[in-house]
């Protein structure tokens, strides 16, 4: 057994006392807003201009809540129609529409549709309309990657609903955050919807919808929608206190930033950064420097430049689950001197005196030149690819940052050409890493094909509840070992309001607006701008 192998089998072992130890703690799921400033664009105006309430949506794009791909327009369906279940912060499932599911193996799944939701139009919401959601979602962009293991949708009856599985998964109920339409109403660019609000006629303005279960406690009677279409009209929007809440990604190009005024509540997100290896690099192609690349990455300094909204993350899960490990991932902290052990270890040394890291193998020296591809168009991505070239120089690796613009930096990496590479992928709510990892897999960058590898993601999958978090260990210490991909953070997201006009409000990923019902609005009490009104 080589020498890495044996490292690898004593990190396996150590995990399996480290799984029966305490896991990562979830979210309690607070309202939670920030002050403070990060990077972007700033958000000057921190008063309502006025006594009503607007959002942003752009009616060019769709409306229909299982294809609208514009944030502005999924915001307003937030409102318009009722996801089949929830996931809260913490990517725990919470009952709605669908109130059980419940299966024997993961391969056959029966959800019960709960009595008491009613669309618009008064007709009552039954199995049909979420089996005919399940069926539209898999067919469109938005929510198919999620269901491509869906190989049948039915109504039995009015409350109950089966779903077949090509692929078990134990977890399947956490995909299921989509907003329920009404059976034959896809085509129509208002589909039914069953949520607290409903469109006024003109769908200029949503109203409450007085058979929701909670209309009664609805803390607005009316919302209006107005179309700002770019990101700096939408900003000078915000700004004029003409829309009133804005949701922001911290690390896109579009970053909105805020006013140290106005109130931020960050919710976890799916949406993981990560690096990825080319296994057919001559360099990477090699264990012990895939591994040594757990402890190479400032995470810390990440997340600050995200303006803390980010949570470090050694292993491929949101340290918001219950199900990551954290007595097991600290072990993988930012250490340039664990790097420097591990390669040295491997027999990596100075071998010609130039400085350099080098390979020796008989009398061959190999160099090393890590190629590190990298999207030109993110200040964040390209400075972590910065700071990780000057580390590795300190410790004598050879790094060149190379930074492309995205119809470059997509086709190097479809094609194998690179190194190493910083990406960022949207897992679904199960964080299965299936299409990072597996062969033939969409965003395998790396060409991965580890049969091993399949059999331990595949029986995270189909674990019970009794069993998952050790099934979810070991699939991340095999991970973490091979390091085909190293984790770095996974995104928080924002909901940006004025300042103590909103409050009770407790975001979550596929539903920013959850809960609304408890939220409190007092616009009337803030102090109205002076110098701009809507029209």
């Amino acid at each position: 057994m080589s020498r890495m192998k044996r490292f690898i089998a004593l990190l396996l072992a150590l995990l399996s006392v480290l799984s029966l130890a305490a896991c990562g703690t979830a979210d309690d799921n607070k309202d939670d807003y920030v002050k403070g400033t990060s990077a972007g664009k700033e958000l000057g105006q921190t008063v309502a201009a006025d006594d009503i309430f607007t959002l942003n949506c752009n009616k060019g794009y769709s409306m229909n809540p299982l294809i609208a791909t514009n944030t502005n327009n999924q915001l307003v369906c937030c409102l318009v129609y009722e996801n089949i279940v929830e996931v809260d912060n913490s990517f725990e499932v919470q009952p709605n529409v669908v109130s059980e599911w419940t299966t024997e193996d993961g391969s056959s799944w029966t959800l019960k549709v709960a009595s008491g939701h009613t669309f618009h139009n008064g007709a009552a919401l039954t199995a049909t309309d979420v089996a005919y959601t399940i069926q539209i979602a898999m067919r469109n962009d938005r929510f198919k990657a999620r269901l491509s293991y869906v190989s049948g949708c039915t109504a039995t009856d009015s409350e109950t609903v089966v779903v077949n599985l090509s692929k078990k998964n134990m977890m399947f109920p956490a995909l299921l955050s989509i907003p329920v339409i009404q059976y034959g109403t896809a085509t129509q660019p208002y589909p039914g919807g069953s949520g607290p609000y409903q469109y006024a006629s003109d769908y200029n303005s949503l109203t409450v919808f007085s058979k929701h279960r909670n209309a009664a406690t609805m803390p607005l009677k009316t919302i209006y929608l107005k179309e700002y279409s770019g990101t700096d009209e939408t900003i000078s929007a915000f700004a004029d206190s003409l829309i009133d809440i804005v949701l922001n990604d911290p690390s896109s190009t579009t970053n909105i930033g805020f006013g140290n005024a106005n109130d931020i509540r960050g919710f976890n997100t799916t949406n993981m950064h990560y690096i990825v290896f080319n296994t057919y690099s001559t360099d990477f192609s090699n264990d012990a420097l895939r591994f040594a690349m757990n402890y190479a990455f400032d995470r810390d300094s990440i997340v600050s430049q995200l303006g803390g909204y980010a949570s470090a993350a050694n292993l491929p899960i949101n340290p918001a689950s219950s199900l990551y490990n954290e007595n097991y991932a600290k072990q993988f902290n930012y250490s340039l001197n664990k790097v420097q052990e591990t390669l040295t270890n491997a027999g990596m040394k100075d071998y010609d005196g130039d400085g350099f890291l080098e390979f020796k193998n008989g009398e061959e020296i190999t160099k090393v030149d890590l190629n590190f591809l990298v999207y030109s168009g993110s200040t964040i991505k390209v400075n972590a690819a910065k700071k990780f070239a000057e580390d590795m120089k300190s410790i004598g690796l050879q790094v060149t940052v190379d930074k492309q613009d995205w119809n470059n930096y997509k086709k190097l990496l479809d094609a194998g050409n690179y190194d190493m590479a910083y990406c960022e992928v949207r897992l679904n709510g199960d964080f299965d890493p299936s299409k990072l990892l597996t062969s033939g897999a969409p965003m395998n960058y790396g060409a991965v094909a580890d049969s091993q590898l399949d059999e331990l993601i595949s029986a995270y999958l189909s674990a019970n509840d009794d069993d998952r978090r050790t099934a979810c260990d070991n699939m991340c210490a095999y991970i973490a070992n091979k390091a085909y991909i190293v984790p770095l953070v996974f995104e928080r997201h924002q909901l940006i309001s004025h300042r103590g006009v909103v409050e009770g409000a407790k975001a979550n990923e596929n539903n920013p607006l959850c809960g609304i019902e408890n939220w409190t609005v007092k616009i009337e009490n803030v102090k109205k701008s002076e110098d701009t009104t809507k029209d």
